[in-house]
């Protein structure tokens, strides 16, 4: 998974490289664990770093630039024509860039992956594509009038004030220069948006996939209430994802609402940990519970997904301490049963508990009195739609890579 984005200013006087900069910084619950840039002044010049975007040494100037925050290798990969940033899976991608620089149109319909994509070139254009499923999300949007910029999510064009125009289609290009912002329809949309960013991978203040994010995440939480009613003294989402769903599933039941965590530190998604000790303490590193909010009471603790049960068995071990005489957990997704050909952080089978354990044993691994997951119909009565890609969930993919 990755935050790409790309600003070029209309005119050469300016330097986009601080707003680049904190553009990143809102992308980084993306990945955070691998970043790069490319700057356009007088030729292009690139960083990368094995690190978040907070920690680049960032002190290159340009008047266009794109940038990466992610959790794969996926640096920016360049020649001396054009730089592309990548989120999602692109195979062979040295050779695709060969292409690309030839004949831009020609190598994105011969593309083998799954991707959204920003390019810099040399002549001072920044290009957007999504291939024509959109599985991976891509919004365009401008900075007044005097930048263009393209984003993995709005989120990373409000940081800096920027405003968001529109999504880009599936198997859309979109060129912007200093003369003109152009679209192109290089391949007909298949859409098949993945399932996860509406329920964990984008942000809460977010748009993705033709769908406000908040909004999304409480009728979630509606729906589980619909499933699984209980009849609780506290409902607690898991920050920041769960929160909505938390939110929905109190006001459909009339249950009393509580925060239940307070943050320590600075956000830490376990889900994209790539060291197996964060993944254990993770919750203890980012979220400390609440005592008052718990003791003697009978919990709903919601949370976005569960892979494999590490994270939640913490949590719910973490409110068994403060005196939680019942947790019961709720789960704002289907049961994740396979892995993810397009780059999102799910494992193989072996790895996921869900796939491997009945309800009744993953509720006596993790600890809890109780577990539920959304139902897969519930996911698209949510969402109000089914062009979606649910392979995480039931081994069926949209696409062939």
């Amino acid at each position: 998974m990755a935050g790409i984005v790309g600003i070029l200013a209309f005119d050469k006087v300016w330097d986009v490289s601080k707003f680049l900069y904190y553009s990143m910084i809102g992308l980084q619950h993306r990945g955070y664990t691998n970043s790069g840039v490319v700057v356009l002044n007088e030729k292009m010049e690139s960083i990368t770093s094995r690190s978040s975007p907070e920690d680049l040494e960032f002190n290159l100037k340009g008047w266009a630039a794109i940038g990466y925050a992610g959790t794969r290798g996926g640096f920016p990969i360049l020649n001396e024509e054009v730089a592309l940033v990548i989120d999602g899976v692109l195979k062979d991608s040295e050779t695709f860039l060969k292409q690309f620089t030839k004949d831009r149109e020609r190598a994105l319909q011969e593309a083998k992956g799954s991707f959204s994509l920003v390019a810099l070139t040399k002549d001072g254009e920044v290009i957007g594509y999504r291939d024509e499923t959109g599985v991976r999300p891509l919004s365009l949007g401008a900075f007044g009038f005097d930048m263009g910029i393209i984003a993995s999510e709005p989120v990373g064009m409000s940081v800096i004030g920027g405003d968001f125009r529109r999504e880009i289609a599936p198997g859309e290009m979109v060129t912007i220069s200093t003369l003109n912002v152009k679209s192109k329809q290089i391949k007909e949309p298949k859409r098949a948006y993945c399932s996860i960013e509406y329920i964990y991978q984008a942000r809460i203040d977010s748009y993705v996939n033709e769908r406000d994010v908040y909004e999304t995440r409480i009728k979630i939480g509606e729906q589980l209430a619909e499933e699984k009613p209980i009849n609780a003294d506290s409902v607690i989402g898991v920050p920041e994802t769960a929160l909505p769903f938390a939110v929905g599933y109190s006001r459909k039941l009339g249950l009393q609402f509580d925060l239940g965590f307070t943050r320590t530190g600075s956000p830490i998604r376990t889900m994209l940990a790539s060291d197996s000790f964060l993944k254990v303490i993770g919750v203890q590193l980012k979220l400390n519970p609440i005592k008052s909010a718990v003791l003697g009471k009978k919990i709903v603790l919601i949370d976005d997904s569960m892979v494999t049960g590490t994270t939640i068995k913490n949590t719910i071990m973490s409110l068994r301490r403060l005196g939680a005489k019942e947790v019961h957990v709720l789960i704002g997704s289907p049961k994740l049963v396979s892995y993810c050909p397009y780059g999102i952080e799910v494992p193989e089978d072996k790895e996921l508990i869900a796939a491997n354990l009945s309800e009744a044993e993953v509720a006596k691994v993790l600890g809890a009195d109780s577990i539920h997951w959304l139902s897969l119909d519930g996911l698209f009565k949510a969402i109000s739609s089914r062009s979606l890609c649910t392979g995480c969930m039931t081994r069926r993919y949209p696409k062939v890579i």
